[in-house]
């Protein structure tokens, strides 16, 4: 084989493997990414939900609350009368 022939055939070789690498690390790059930025907002989903849920309890517990201080509030004016 003539030494240019191969030169050039490594040579072209040589640009395809940077070329593939390039291309691998730019998708890798973009899955990386994409990932960080879905477990960022499934953080902020659950962070969220959490806080929805501690709202929710408080203003259950401020019903039942209020509840229970109208059956005190009738008891006792029944047993006043």
């Amino acid at each position: 084989m003539d030494w240019q022939e191969l030169f050039t055939e490594l040579i072209s070789q040589y640009l395809f493997v940077s070329l593939y690498r390039a291309l691998a690390a730019s998708l890798a790059s973009e899955n990386a990414s994409r990932l960080a930025a879905m477990q960022s907002a499934q953080k902020n989903i659950e962070e969220r939900l959490e806080e929805l849920e501690t709202q929710y309890r408080q203003l259950r517990q401020s019903a039942i609350t209020s509840e229970l201080l109208d059956v005190i509030a009738g008891f006792e004016a029944l047993n006043e009368g």
